[in-house]
């Protein structure tokens, strides 16, 4: 008898020390503590009660307009403080030029649990799909750029926790981009983000026009908290100072080559390196001054050499 309760005090201290390890592992990592929850559930877009109805970002600098959509798929907490930090980076880089107005961020969860959250059809990604479409159209501006800025765990074999496969989920924004001619630049913030990322050629023709992305971590590699908040942070104000840094020739346009140097040389090395568009032409914000590309003939047709931005008098 006295063995067999030893037995089971053995056991209890085991169990209580397993359990005590477990409560103690650090909660900065985005990798995937549980299994993906299947797709075929309601997806569900929840809306903070804080967060007014024109809940899509604008970011305005100058001849430049940004937006940013915040989408966290996991119900952690480092969630809410990981956008939080990327509204704060925004609402920094107001004091150095920018125009912000309604930035705010939404939950996606398939249990959503508030009287706000809004249902949408069953079939996977579709719901998403829509919701993100929606948002497109808010405050939309010829040429701006939308960030699209996902939040939550993902694995090693391409899932993101609640929302499904990265592939499936890079095809549906971009053909989102496609169908409202949106310029799309999704931010993911996972662990393993670059896991099964298919590679950006394989979009048509049309979304690779429209549609760039970058991940927070390589494939091999876990993701940590409270680290992109300040990479924002760089890039906003970059832009809303209009530095060389970012866009060298000051041709008020920054190209996806500009960026991804940018990155690794004034962000953190080899940041540039998770950046993807399939032209490195291909501009990320902004557009080009055209005016300025428009060469000054003289009346014989020849043209000349004259200063940046310089305006010619017409001759009465």
């Amino acid at each position: 008898m006295k063995r067999f309760i030893v037995v089971l005090s053995v056991i209890a201290v085991m169990v209580l020390g397993i359990a005590f390890v477990v409560n103690m592992l650090p909660e900065r990592q985005y990798a995937n503590m549980d299994e993906p929850a299947p797709v075929h559930q309601p997806i569900l877009i929840e809306t903070p009660p804080n967060v007014p109805v024109q809940y899509v970002g604008k970011v305005m600098l100058g001849t430049m307009s940004v937006r940013l959509l915040i989408l966290k798929h996991c119900p952690d907490n480092i969630a809410d403080i990981d956008a939080d930090e990327a509204l704060q980076a925004a609402n920094l880089a107001e004091s150095r030029g920018l125009s912000i107005e309604d930035i705010g961020n939404h939950r996606v969860d398939p249990n959503g649990r508030t009287d706000r959250a809004m249902t949408w059809m069953t079939v996977p990604l579709d719901g998403l799909k829509k919701f993100v479409s929606e948002q497109m159209k808010v405050d939309a501006e010829p040429g701006d750029t939308l960030i699209i800025y996902t939040i939550g765990h993902g694995g090693g074999d391409g899932s993101l926790m609640r929302i499904g496969q990265r592939g499936p989920v890079m095809k549906m924004l971009a053909e989102a981009a496609e169908e409202n001619g949106q310029k799309t630049f999704w931010w993911q913030l996972s662990c393993h983000a670059a896991a099964n990322l298919p590679d950006i050629t394989t979009l048509t023709p049309r979304q690779q026009e429209l549609f760039c992305m970058a991940a927070s971590s390589p494939a091999n590699e876990v993701s940590y908290f409270r680290t992109q908040g300040e990479q924002f942070q760089k890039m906003f104000v970059a832009l809303a100072e209009k530095s060389e840094k970012i866009d060298p020739n000051q041709d008020n346009a920054v190209e996806a080559k500009e960026l991804k140097d940018f990155l690794n040389n004034h962000v953190k090395a080899g940041r540039g390196d998770l950046f993807w568009a399939a032209d490195p032409n291909y501009i990320v914000f902004g557009w080009p001054d055209l005016a300025n590309d428009i060469p000054i003939r003289e009346a014989d047709g020849t043209t000349g050499e004259y200063p940046d931005r310089y305006i010619p008098t017409p001759i009465k």
